[in-house]
């Protein structure tokens, strides 16, 4: 596949066998445009609404932008509100809003892609979804990408890569801003160089996070947390973690002192995700989320954390 990019930053694809097809990353005014849907004060005047290739202009269902009337971002919000942690019942109300967006996305086949805390807004007292992908095949690097299934096939969008993203959104609410942010800080610190660099397209950063969160759900005691399907991730993880396609891939993992590195910061997360009184069906989510040794995985699969009536207070908000 050959591309190139005009200045008004239409990308141009050509596939052999199919006609070229364009795409342009489009938000906002110009996505409704793009759709053909209403909006305040009408179309330009003296222009027509464009219709890329890759949208169907009937029927057009929900594609809807709410950046106008958004009250902040979960990333936002993180740091203002949840600095030390999110109650568990935030948490899961972030999960299952965001949950039913991918639920509908996913049953169609199609991954959001760049699911990250600015992605998510906070809007007319629920979460939402925002920044869909239908006109947007850009994604923030590292944090919204599985280690694992992004590195399979190059220019391939695995389901899986929304469920790290959301795992990621939820491990930093967990943990609150504060110390997510010192782990991320951390990971970054460390000196690649002293290293041999990760097999493939996978960054020294992405590597991290890949053994890091192996360690993290390897460190799970399934005598305490009795949770079946928990159990299976993490002797998934144990056995991924000894396994020679991890040292091909991450070759520093043959150090002892990387792996403790990285066991440091794993540490620093499970005392946060593990924690007394935290919610038995939300670490199964978080869990199922970032168990990176299932490709498969996929928000209609996904565990769903019980958000019982009136847990979330207005304070927590």
């Amino acid at each position: 596949m050959a591309q190139s990019t005009d200045k008004d930053g239409t990308h141009h694809h050509e596939e052999v066998g199919q006609l070229p097809v364009r795409r342009k990353r489009m938000k906002g005014i110009e996505l409704a445009d793009a759709l053909m849907l209403p909006r305040q004060g009408g179309a330009r005047k003296g222009t027509m609404p464009s219709m890329p290739h890759s949208v169907e202009a009937s029927p057009v269902r929900v594609l809807v932008s709410v950046f106008d009337h958004a009250q902040g971002d979960v990333g936002g919000l993180s740091k203002r509100l949840w600095a030390a942690g999110a109650v568990d019942s935030v948490t899961i109300l972030v999960i299952q809003s965001v949950s039913r967006g991918l639920r509908t996305l996913h049953a169609s086949g199609i991954p959001h892609g760049d699911l990250k805390p600015a992605n998510v807004l906070y809007a007319g007292g629920q979460f939402c979804l925002t920044d869909m992908p239908a006109l947007n095949w850009t994604a923030t690097p590292v944090l919204t990408k599985d280690p694992v299934a992004h590195t399979m096939i190059r220019g391939k969008r695995f389901l899986a890569n929304d469920m790290w993203g959301l795992g990621m959104v939820s491990l930093g609410l967990i943990c609150g801003h504060t110390k997510f942010e010192a782990v991320k800080t951390k990971l970054r610190g460390i000196d690649a160089a002293r290293y041999p660099k990760p097999m493939g397209k996978m960054d020294p950063v992405t590597s991290h996070w890949l053994v890091v969160v192996l360690l993290l759900i390897s460190s799970i005691d399934t005598n305490t947390l009795c949770i079946p399907a928990v159990e299976e991730v993490a002797i998934a993880a144990r056995r991924t973690l000894r396994s020679e396609w991890l040292g091909r891939q991450v070759p520093a993992t043959r150090s002892k002192a990387y792996i403790e590195t990285c066991r440091g910061v794993a540490d620093v997360l499970k005392e946060a995700v593990f924690k007394p009184g935290r919610r038995e069906d939300l670490i199964e989510t978080l869990v199922y989320c970032l168990d990176v040794t299932d490709i498969s995985r996929n928000a209609l699969a996904m565990p769903w954390p019980d958000q019982y009536d009136n847990e979330v207070e207005d304070d927590d908000l």
